[in-house]
């Protein structure tokens, strides 16, 4: 059969109608998916400096936070009422050292003032009434925990320079769990947080356990761990708030990491290094049902997973072999994927409520 001009005009007619149809279907789609509300607070690599910025979900507009240069943020943490934010800032090298100082400052009003005494500290943790920051400082390769109150800058020290590093207040406010290689190993302990009441809750031979954060109703505590021989791959455990019932909840080869409780306390999010291929996958782990669901399943890199304040959605990174770096949302059903940030360094970011 021969084909005419009017055969080819049909087609293309046909053609132009598929198009417009496909169109269509993505603009309807895009209209009924329900808006993402509330502001996410991400830190983005700027000409090799991580800078805080804040992304409005409901405009879409991102901002900034920074003022006379004391705009690198390290380690961010936002205060209980999600009005203030204390990071760690980088304020000069000498010696080859750098100096980190504790910066605080309002969100709605940036400008970031140093609250502790410096030179070398790391790992700020607001207390749940938001009047205390407790910290780590360092000094001769040792470290130890402090106190400062946010209202005066009066500073107490906790513990002695033991190595004493990653501490998470309890959600009463009564204990602090840190990470400690007091006797060895790196085990987790609680005290109360004028220092005393010392409690070991784990103790495992050629085992490092870290990273501890209570849940949110404080019933709970999630770590991560770390054969200090062998392999040395890294696990997800949980335990009661007085390290009892301690189980492990991942067996990877390969590394699990940066454990993320969901504000309901029912869930666990974490970053998992494939076995099967390179990269790393967001799985959450349901405590309820006791399973354990992919989140992603992209190629590259996924991580820093952080939870929308009502638990049903999540905010991650995503790179493929250092590029390409987007900051994404998705329904903790593994639906509704959608690209918030695209073409910025991305790195750990922060859901906040809707005011």
């Amino acid at each position: 059969m021969q084909l005419t001009k009017r055969h080819y005009y049909r087609m293309g007619g046909v053609l132009l109608l598929l198009v417009a149809g496909l169109f269509f279907v993505v603009m309807v789609r895009d209209l009924l998916r329900p808006p993402l509300t509330g502001t996410v607070m991400t830190v983005l690599n700027v000409n090799g400096q991580p800078l805080l910025h804040r992304l409005n979900l409901d405009n879409g507009e991102l901002e900034p936070m920074d003022s006379d240069g004391i705009g690198a943020a390290h380690q961010p943490v936002f205060s209980p009422d999600y009005e203030r934010v204390a990071f760690v800032a980088v304020e000069e090298i000498v010696n080859s050292e750098a100096v980190l100082r504790i910066y605080l400052s309002r969100i709605d009003d940036f400008d970031p003032q140093p609250i502790t005494s410096g030179p070398r500290e790391s790992d700020p943790q607001w207390s749940p009434d938001g009047s205390k920051i407790v910290f780590v400082r360092s000094r001769d390769f040792f470290s130890a925990l402090f106190i400062v109150d946010v209202a005066t800058g009066e500073e107490q020290q906790l513990t002695n320079f033991t190595n004493d590093l990653e501490p998470d207040w309890s959600p009463d406010s009564q204990r602090i769990v840190f990470t400690t290689s007091r006797d060895g190993f790196q085990e987790l302990y609680t005290m109360a947080p004028d220092g005393s009441d010392l409690k070991r809750l784990t103790e495992n031979e050629n085992l490092n356990d870290l990273r501890a954060e209570y849940s949110p109703d404080g019933s709970m505590i999630t770590y991560m761990t770390n054969y200090s021989v062998g392999d040395g791959t890294g696990e997800i455990w949980v335990m009661n708030a007085d390290g009892s019932n301690q189980r492990r909840l991942t067996d990877n080869r390969r590394d699990d990491l940066l454990p993320v409780w969901s504000p309901d306390s029912r869930k666990i999010a974490f970053s998992a290094q494939l076995e099967d291929r390179s990269g790393s996958d967001i799985f959450v782990y349901d405590l309820d049902a006791d399973t354990m669901q992919p989140l992603t399943r992209e190629p590259g890199f996924e991580y820093f997973p952080a939870w929308s304040p009502d638990s049903s959605w999540m905010v991650y990174t995503a790179h493929v072999d250092g590029r390409d770096y987007t900051l994404n949302a998705v329904r903790v059903d593994g639906s509704d994927r959608r690209v918030l940030l695209t073409g910025f360094g991305a790195r750990e970011a922060y859901w906040l409520p809707s005011e």
